[in-house]
């Protein structure tokens, strides 16, 4: 109960923030539009709604570590929060309390993907998947938001509100790059074995199963996304990093409420 008390206010400051609607609900809309429009006139189209949509909503996961870090590591910087040290609230009430809003905003962003690429699919005539593709794909991507909202609440808890924005800067265009969401990863071999030891290629690869897309082609018909070894093999790197993100946001924001 007391979490939900403390998430109604993070949800309150988070409705504040311009970040939320600029790049949390704004920009992947606008990185949809963008590449839809480039595949049409693309001589070979690498960027479908159907492996397009995983990609972006995946990536747009990370700008919800950069609002929950900002707000975690300006809520430190405050003396509001360190009078709340003082109230009964234990240090997993408190990150539970950023978890939630986090979690609800990546929900609503992973809808916002999917109604937007309907959209663009029904402007461009382009293919896209059924309702039922569209339920399981924000399922199985529920992994690596958890992931991202609890590695904003570890890197808030760790550096302050000058330096967390950096650091998930640099998170956010990793996931970008590493996570195949609009670089043909499918065709880049030792480079692409390099990004199945991270949580966010297996997570878009996933999605991208589930929604039908086919593979980059070479000269040759291209193939569907089908569950094979990277499918299976990446559940071990994102299980990996699900628990440590929650486990060390846990440890380290109570260490920082030890210290005050």
């Amino acid at each position: 109960m007391k979490s939900f008390v403390f998430a109604k206010r993070i949800t309150k400051e988070m409705l504040r923030d311009p970040v939320v609607y600029v790049f949390c609900l704004g920009f992947p809309i606008l990185m949809l539009a963008l590449f839809a429009v480039i595949n049409i006139y693309a001589k070979q189209p690498t960027f479908a709604l159907k492996s397009l949509v995983p990609g972006i909503m995946m990536f747009s996961f990370t700008f919800v570590m950069l609002s929950v870090s900002l707000q975690v590591s300006e809520d430190r910087s405050t003396s509001l929060l360190k009078r709340l040290y003082s109230s009964p609230m234990k240090a997993y009430q408190f990150v539970l309390g950023y978890a939630f809003p986090g979690i609800v905003l990546g929900i609503l962003q992973a809808v916002i993907c999917i109604i937007f690429g309907a959209i663009f699919g029904a402007i461009f005539s382009a293919n896209y998947f059924q309702v039922g593709a569209a339920a399981l794909l924000v399922v199985s991507q529920l992994p690596i938001l958890i992931i991202c909202v609890f590695g904003g609440i570890l890197i808030g808890s760790l550096l302050n509100d000058k330096a967390a924005p950096g650091v998930t800067s640099a998170l956010i265009t990793t996931a970008g790059m590493l996570g195949g969401c609009w670089m043909p990863l499918d065709v880049m071999g030792k480079l692409e074995t390099i990004c199945r030891f991270l949580p966010f290629y297996p997570s878009v690869y996933w999605g991208r199963i589930i929604t039908g897309a086919l593979h980059t082609q070479t000269g040759e018909a291209a193939m569907p996304y089908v569950w094979d070894s990277v499918a299976s093999l990446g559940i071990i790197p994102v299980a990996v990093f699900l628990v440590a993100a929650i486990l060390l946001s846990f440890v380290a924001f109570r260490a920082q409420m030890q210290e005050k």
